[in-house]
C-alpha cells in the first residue's frame, strides 16, 4: 500500500506528486501512456515542435518556477497578428482587421445574461461581414470551442479572474524537457491504465487493465474531462449525481495541429496569420532546427481537418500555403505531421471550455469526496486559468494541499 495513487502523469499529476512526496507522502503515479506529459508532447524530427501544449501563457504563470528549475530557454511569442482572405494577406490598415479586433473585444468584455459568443457577435456584425468570420474563428481556435456553445459571460469572467500576467512565451528546448524535470525522482508506472477505482472512505483499489490491483489510502484523479465522461476509469461506487452533472456541464474542446517542415523559408516573415481557409491559423515555430510552420485549428473545424487524415491534411495545408505564398512552398516541403487530440485514446479532446449555464460545475468537479478521492486537471480550475499548463499545475498543487489538510485533521 502507498498513501496516494495519482492517476495521470500530466502536468497536474506531476505537480501533485512532487508536492506530496516533498511532504513525506508515499505516492505512485499511474500513467496510461508510455510517456509522461499527458497533453504535452514534443516532436523532435527537426528540432523541438509541440504537438500539444505549446506556450507559457503569461509572465506570472506558475509554470515559470518549473521552467527555471529545469534551466530551460524561452522566447516571447510575436504579438503582431496578420489576416488573410481569399488567399491574399490583407494590408494592416484593411478596415476588416479593426472590426475583427472590436468584435473580439466585445466577446471578451461582455456584461449581461448568459449568451453564446456566436449569438452575441451576430448582434454586432452582419452575417456577410468578413470580420465576423475572422473573430468567430479566432475565438474558436483560442477556446477550442464551438462559438455557438461558448459562453461570452464565462470567457469574460475567466479573463477577469486570471492572474497569469501578460504575453505568451515559447520554450525553445521543448515542453517535454519541462515535464521530464517534473517527473525526475517520482515513482511512475507507464503503460498502466486504470480501468476501475473501487473506493470507500480511507481506501481505494485501482484495477489496472492487465488485472493487477493496487491499494492506497486515497487517489488523485487527473484524467481528462472526456475520459471521465467515458467512465475511464469507472468508479465503484459511482460518482455522486452532482459530479456527473458537472462532467456534463463542462464542454470538451477540440484541437488539431498541422506541422509542416521545409528545407528553406519561402514566405515573408510574420508572427501569426489568421486566415479564412480550412487551416485557420499559421505561425512559424522558432524552436525547430529547420523552417517550420504550425497550422492550428480549434473547435468543430479541428474535427473537419482531422477527418482528412494526415496525408489529406498535409496536402490541404500545402495547397493553402501555396495560394498565400507561392508554389515554391511545395518544393521546399520536407514533410509534415498531424496531431489529432480528439482521436488520441487517452485524451479524446484538447482542453475544456465553458458553455452557457456552466455555473459552478468546475468547482463541483474539483471538490474532494470523503477525504479519499481528489480531483485535478485543467477542467477543475476555478480561477480563470482553464485550458493551460499553469492551470493544470495549480490544480495539482491544490489537490496536494487538500490532502495535507485532510491528514492534519
Amino acid at each position: 500500500m502507498v498513501d496516494t495513487i495519482i492517476i495521470g502523469a500530466g502536468a497536474a499529476g506531476l505537480a501533485a506528486a512532487q508536492a506530496l512526496q516533498a511532504a513525506g507522502e508515499r505516492v505512485l503515479l499511474l500513467e496510461a501512456r508510455d510517456r509522461v506529459g499527458g497533453r504535452i508532447a514534443t516532436d523532435r524530427t527537426y528540432g523541438p515542435v509541440e504537438l500539444g501544449a505549446e506556450f507559457i501563457h503569461g509572465d506570472r504563470a506558475s509554470t515559470w518556477a518549473y521552467v527555471r528549475a529545469a534551466g530551460l530557454q524561452t522566447v516571447p511569442w510575436g504579438t503582431v497578428r496578420r489576416f488573410a482572405r481569399g488567399g491574399q494577406v490583407l494590408p494592416p490598415d484593411d478596415p476588416a482587421i479593426a472590426r475583427t479586433f472590436a468584435l473580439y473585444a466585445a466577446a471578451t468584455s461582455y456584461q449581461g445574461p448568459e449568451l453564446s459568443v456566436a449569438a452575441l457577435l451576430a448582434r454586432h456584425a452582419a452575417a456577410d461581414d468578413p470580420a465576423l468570420g475572422f473573430a468567430l474563428r479566432w475565438l474558436a481556435n483560442l477556446e477550442a470551442a464551438d462559438p455557438a456553445q461558448l459562453s461570452a459571460a464565462a470567457i469574460t469572467r475567466e479573463r477577469a479572474e486570471s492572474q497569469n500576467g501578460e504575453g505568451n512565451f515559447h520554450i525553445l528546448d521543448g515542453y517535454d524537457r519541462l515535464v521530464a524535470q517534473m517527473a525526475a525522482g517520482l515513482p511512475i508506472r507507464l503503460a498502466s491504465p486504470v480501468i476501475l477505482l473501487d473506493w470507500a472512505p480511507g481506501q481505494v483499489v485501482a484495477h489496472l487493465a492487465g488485472g493487477e490491483r493496487l491499494t492506497a489510502r486515497r487517489a488523485v484523479v487527473t484524467a481528462p474531462l472526456a475520459l471521465l465522461r467515458a467512465a475511464r476509469p469507472a468508479f465503484r461506487p459511482a460518482l455522486p449525481p452532482d459530479k456527473l452533472a458537472a462532467l456534463d456541464a463542462i464542454a470538451v474542446g477540440h484541437v488539431s495541429k498541422l506541422i509542416l517542415w521545409f528545407s528553406r523559408q519561402t514566405w515573408p516573415d510574420f508572427s501569426v496569420l489568421s486566415t479564412d481557409g480550412q487551416v485557420v491559423t499559421w505561425w512559424p515555430v522558432e524552436s525547430a532546427a529547420t523552417p517550420t510552420l504550425m497550422g492550428y485549428v480549434g473547435g468543430p473545424a479541428a474535427l473537419a481537418l482531422a477527418a482528412r487524415g494526415e496525408a489529406g491534411a498535409i496536402a490541404l495545408g500545402l495547397e493553402e500555403l501555396a495560394t498565400l505564398f507561392g508554389a515554391e512552398v511545395r518544393a521546399a516541403c520536407l514533410g509534415g505531421r498531424l496531431a489529432d487530440w480528439s482521436r488520441e485514446p487517452w485524451s479524446l479532446g484538447a482542453y475544456s471550455y465553458s458553455p452557457p449555464g456552466i455555473g459552478a460545475a468546475r468547482a463541483t468537479l474539483a471538490a474532494p469526496l470523503a477525504g479519499t478521492l481528489f480531483f485535478a486537471g485543467e477542467a477543475t480550475v476555478t480561477n480563470g486559468h482553464i485550458a493551460t499548463v499553469h492551470g493544470a499545475i495549480e490544480s495539482g498543487l491544490r489537490a496536494a494541499a487538500e490532502i495535507q489538510e485532510e491528514r492534519s485533521r
